[in-house]
């Protein structure tokens, strides 16, 4: 039906606006109504093919907002679009059939908890591509997602969904009063919520004003806590594909780099920041103190003894004969040993020691296959994105640079890593009183993907409250406070250095102790009504 169609590509549309720039992620709070009434009309007709506009919905929604993808990669870009509609498509249609199979109040229920339980364990699932999680939406309206430090991102998708079921029972309450049916839907049992429409509505506006004035008062109350820390941030603007990763152009990137970092610094500088990838070449953590690079990174530390330099590279580490090997570890073509590939950040200093995390949140089809100790040989399909092809090894646990006298403890994320909350907050369990993100953006060209992953950054500074210093090959650099708010940043696609301030912090929020605890209530909820779901369906086929 044609209004169906157009309720569809309404939904899609409101689902896809909060990605843009100019546009609020306020919409979302409504915009799965348009689709909820699709789902009503084919349910009071019993009327099939409802998959057909759900699917459309999701696919629009996915296509408008990371079709960027393909810059990168048409395969990967076709890929995430289908797999991630594939997915939402099955989240809503299981939550029909709960619906069909008890009543309306388990499964407009059912759909708030299992979407929030999909994107819970799709942030955890090796195969990954959460970017559209709902509460991302919301990374530009930073005045009002302060509460994010209580729930993280995953409660604002709760938020999200409960809101636009809630409004659209509102809806139908008040289409139903028209035409009299209230008392008839009642005493059959097939009204959602009992309450009046003045009760919901009280009931809808309680839930949008209670965080976000709670958000308010905190945005413009917050004090930023800890010591300064002076940081210098370097934007070398490499073309990751003409460039980059050609190996006649390392010794000139180097001098751009450290020609930055000069002109950037000043008496008060602690550290120096270089994007994702800034060094390739062979550099193998074995013998990574008398690496070239780091030999000339330590010497510009010794000129200017306060500064440590934090920098991604490409790092390699060969395994001793009889040491354990890593499911991602591969052998030389030519000897009986075997070595991983790492995307690492690496501390340098006048210390001797270099420290080293490894890159853990690895792209998918860029980076790594999934389960590699399962599908060893599928890894060396991996897509050369970043200077390293087939699978690259990971750490288990999250790491911070620094010892436990040192004033400042940071925590460097790279690139992926920075959209995944909960494992965002692992690096503040450890300790991280400041937080670097290193990424290389310059992938996606001059798209909304750039941005869109700079605005994440934001969300992860309000849930631990850790300000960031983030560094970008191309894409923007920038400085983030503690409110999650970007103080000073780059422009796009220009040879950059900014220098300022961020400050520690040694507060844990209780997002960081808690985690996404709203998203595992949601799965137990989600098993609960399964099981319900199922034991009606049970009872009904054997009564």
């Amino acid at each position: 039906m044609k209004r169906h169609l157009i309720l569809t590509l309404l939904s899609a549309l409101l689902l896809s606006l909060p990605w843009f720039e100019s546009f609020s992620g306020l919409l979302l709070l409504i915009a799965f109504v348009p689709l909820l009434l699709v789902e009503q009309q084919h349910t009071q007709v019993n009327k099939r093919g409802l998959w057909r506009y759900v699917a459309l919905c999701f696919f629009v929604w996915n296509a408008a907002t990371t079709w960027w993808i393909m810059h990168a990669t048409v395969g990967g870009m076709l890929f995430a679009i289908t797999a991630n509609t594939a997915q939402m498509t099955f989240v809503f249609m299981l939550a029909r059939w709960v619906k069909k199979k008890t009543s309306p109040p388990v499964g407009y229920t059912a759909l708030v908890a299992f979407w929030v339980t999909w994107e819970y364990f799709y942030l955890n699932a090796e195969i990954s591509w959460p970017w559209l999680t709902l509460g991302n939406g919301l990374a530009k309206d930073i005045a009002l997602i302060q509460w994010y430090e209580l729930v993280g991102t995953l409660g604002g998708s709760l938020w999200i969904l409960l809101i636009n079921v809630l409004l659209f029972n509102l809806l139908q309450k008040y289409s139903l009063q028209r035409k009299g049916e209230v008392q008839r839907q009642k005493s059959s049992g097939k009204w959602v919520f009992l309450f009046s429409p003045t009760a919901q509505l009280c009931l809808i506006a309680l839930l949008i004003a209670t965080p976000i004035t709670y958000s308010l008062i905190r945005y413009y109350t917050y004090k930023e806590q800890g010591s300064p820390c002076h940081v210098a941030i370097l934007q070398p603007n490499i073309d990751p594909y003409t460039e980059k990763f050609n190996k006649r152009n390392y010794h000139q990137q180097r001098n751009i780099i450290l020609a930055l970092a000069d002109s950037s610094l000043t008496v008060e500088t602690d550290y120096v920041i270089a994007p994702e990838t800034a060094f390739e070449g062979s550099m193998w953590e074995n013998t990574l103190a008398q690496h070239h690079i780091v030999l000339r990174l330590r010497k510009f530390c010794e000129q200017r003894p306060r500064v440590k330099f934090i920098t991604g590279a490409t790092t390699l580490y060969q395994y001793e004969e009889n040491e354990k090997l890593s499911p991602t570890a591969r052998q030389f073509q030519d000897a009986p040993y075997f070595y991983d590939i790492y995307n690492s950040a690496l501390q340098i200093d006048t210390s001797p020691v270099v420290e080293t995390y490894h890159k853990s949140k690895l792209v998918v089809g860029v980076e790594m296959l999934p389960y590699p100790k399962y599908l060893k040989l599928l890894n060396t399909l991996a897509i050369n994105l970043g200077g390293t092809a087939g699978g690259l090894g990971t750490q288990p646990e999250r790491s911070i640079f620094g010892n436990d006298s040192s004033k400042f403890k940071p925590g460097v994320a790279i690139c992926y890593e920075s959209i995944f909350g909960e494992y965002y907050a692992e690096y503040v369990q450890k300790g991280a009183n400041l937080m670097f993100i290193i990424t290389n953006d310059g992938w996606w060209r001059n798209t909304p993907g750039y941005r869109q992953h700079l605005h994440y950054a934001s969300l992860r500074a309000i849930e631990t409250r850790r300000s960031i210093a983030r560094s970008a090959n191309t894409g923007i650099s920038a400085i983030i406070n503690q409110r999650g708010q970007i103080e000073q940043h780059t422009d796009w696609w220009v040879r950059a250095a900014i220098s300022g301030t961020i400050n520690t912090n040694s507060h844990s929020t209780p997002y960081v102790r808690t985690g996404d605890a709203a998203a595992r209530i949601a799965s137990m909820l989600s098993i609960l009504i399964g099981l319900y779901t199922l034991s009606i369906t049970f009872r009904k086929k054997n009564g």
